[in-house]
C-alpha cells in the first residue's frame, strides 16, 4: 500500500509543478550573421531562417536524395552577388539555383549578400541527375534578411 501511495504522491507533485514552456521549431529565432539551414527528406530547419544583412547562408543536405536549392522568380536587383555565381550557383531563366548536392551532409554556400526582405525558396529533392527537372519532393522555406 505504501508503494501505491508513493506513486500517487509522485504523480500529484509532477502535475502540480510549474511547467517549462515548450519551444517549437516555429518559434521566431533572432537574426544571425551566419546561418546553416539543414534539410532532410521531409523538413527544412529553420523554415524561416533569419539572417542579418550582409550575412551568409549555408544549406546542408542530410536527405537521402540529391537536391537543388532554388530561388524561383528571383528579383536580381535585391541580390548583390559577385559577377559570377559559379561554381556552386547559377542563373537559370528567372531563377537562381544551386548545383545539385548529394545527400549525407553535403553543403552549399550562397555567394550573395541580400538586401532586407523575405526571400522564398524551394528545395527540389530527386533521385538522380536525370530526374533533376522532375523532383520526387519539393520543400518550401524563406530567408528573412533584417
Amino acid at each position: 500500500m505504501t508503494r501505491l501511495a508513493f506513486c500517487l504522491a509522485a504523480v500529484l507533485l509532477a502535475a502540480c509543478a510549474p511547467q517549462q514552456s515548450f519551444k517549437t521549431p516555429d518559434d521566431k529565432q533572432p537574426a544571425r550573421k551566419d546561418v546553416v539551414v539543414q534539410f532532410d527528406n521531409a523538413m527544412v530547419f529553420p523554415a524561416d531562417a533569419r539572417i542579418k544583412e550582409g550575412g551568409s547562408v549555408t544549406w546542408s543536405n542530410t536527405s537521402s536524395y540529391m537536391a537543388v536549392v532554388r530561388f524561383p522568380k528571383a528579383d536580381k536587383t535585391k541580390f548583390t552577388c559577385r559577377a559570377v555565381l559559379r561554381p556552386d550557383w547559377q542563373y537559370v531563366a528567372d531563377a537562381i539555383e544551386s548545383i545539385p548536392t548529394g545527400g549525407g551532409s553535403e553543403r552549399v554556400v550562397f555567394p550573395c549578400s541580400l538586401k532586407p526582405g523575405t526571400y522564398p525558396y524551394v528545395i527540389n529533392l530527386f533521385g538522380s541527375i536525370a530526374d533533376m527537372n522532375n523532383p520526387s519532393f519539393t520543400l518550401s522555406a524563406n530567408l528573412i534578411v533584417e
